[in-house]
């Protein structure tokens, strides 16, 4: 199998390209005389190009394998990246931002559908919060690092940091990528329909829909959060933005401790407990910023209950996403399509709608939260019911 860290890598290259970028927003907004709500689009735009055109990467890499697919997406990264350096306009910054967003997409799919190479869905979920606790250290040190590089050398610095992390991918891609045992080499060339046909074979499965909105829920939760954190702490609060990169690493390693207990608790505890306890916990954030808003106003006690947004998330994503894909061998990758780019999109679109709204109404941000944690609670019960979670309730 490939080696965990480096699928970790992967797929903390979407999460990498996003934090190091956020410290210099504020300042790209005005180096480009423009207005924050087409700053955040640079954000929120990336977000949905990245959840949709998974959509293409899923079936390209069930056709021809991910050690051919990897290379042209992580090429095709570098280019945009580039592009990036030399904008001249935040219209030109937030077309080669979508291009990246395309782009980087491939390596994530790639990282969590190498998962389902395991076939018992327990180790699954163990890799998939493994990768996860290492996609986490990017809110810890990214916006730390983009900071620096961010005061001392300038925004386009962090693009050039951007490239050679890239390039360091493509290298190891070549050495350490292991390809499928499902996978074979196909004897027809790629058609459209063929995919089409795919589609509708993957999206038949009940369960598939029922992660989808756990999924998507609980992921908007979280993406509110991160997309507004620079105007939360900085515009809002006044904070600087090396205050704001450590404020934000504890949204990393809140998913570390979340990642963390759900190994242990699914030893002892179903799957669908522990993800009803991650909905829980995201319902609770929204109560207790509710509460906290009504009695003190917006200030940094205020906000902390987001953390509770990262431990639920942490604890429901990795089991709701290995029971999806107990279902699929060979169109692993497909299936991973599906579910990202649903909650990548939705979450994008959530975000930037509660973002403009945030700026007038601050009430809307623990309000947002409640309701997300709520949808992801009612799906789970949607969920049909297998062996091991019968026989694990069985024992609580």
């Amino acid at each position: 199998m490939t080696p965990i860290l480096f699928l970790g890598g992967l797929a903390s290259l979407s999460l990498l390209t996003f934090d190091l970028y956020q410290p210099a927003l504020p300042a790209m907004t005005t180096y480009f005389n423009t207005s924050h709500a087409l700053g955040q689009i640079t954000l929120s735009l990336y977000l949905f190009v990245f959840g949709l055109s998974q959509l293409v990467w899923g079936p390209l890499i069930d056709h021809f394998g991910r050690r051919r697919t990897l290379p042209v997406s992580l090429i095709l990264f570098l280019i945009a990246t580039a592009g990036c350096i030399f904008a001249t306009s935040i219209e030109m910054l937030i077309a080669w931002r979508s291009v990246q967003g395309f782009a980087g997409c491939c390596t994530h799919v790639v990282s969590f559908s190498a998962t389902r190479d395991c076939e018992d869905s327990t180790e699954r979920a163990r890799q998939l919060s493994y990768i996860s606790m290492i996609v986490s250290i990017s809110p810890i040190f990214a916006p730390l690092i983009g900071s620096i590089v961010f005061i001392y050398f300038g925004w386009r610095a962090t693009f050039v940091l951007m490239a050679n992390i890239g390039i360091i991918l493509l290298i190891l891609g070549q050495l350490l990528l292991r390809e499928s045992p499902q996978w074979l080499k196909p004897e027809f060339p790629f058609l459209l329909k063929t995919s089409l046909k795919t589609y509708q074979k993957v999206l038949r499965h009940r369960d598939l829909w029922v992660g989808i909105i756990i999924i998507s829920a609980s992921f908007a939760a979280m993406m509110i959060i991160v997309v507004n954190a620079a105007y939360l702490i900085i515009d809002t609060l006044h904070l600087s933005p090396l205050v704001f990169s450590i404020l934000f690493a504890m949204n990393g390693l809140m998913i570390i401790i979340g990642n963390y207990l759900g190994i242990h608790l699914r030893e002892r505890y179903s799957m669908l407990w522990n993800i009803r306890i991650g909905c829980l916990m995201m319902i609770s954030s929204g109560v207790l910023m509710g509460i906290i808003y009504l009695i003190q106003g917006f200030n940094l006690l205020c906000l902390s209950p987001a953390l509770l947004i990262c431990l639920g998330v942490s604890m429901t994503n990795p089991p709701t996403l290995s029971r999806v894909m107990s279902d699929y061998k060979q169109h692993a990758a497909t299936a991973t399509a599906i579910i990202n780019t649903v909650r990548m999109s939705l979450a994008a679109v959530v975000a930037g709608l509660i973002g403009s709204v945030l700026v007038y109404h601050l009430p809307i941000l623990p309000i947002s939260l409640f309701c997300c944690g709520l949808i992801a609670l009612g799906a789970s019960y949607f969920f049909l019911r297998s062996v091991d979670d019968s026989f694990c309730e069985a024992k609580i």
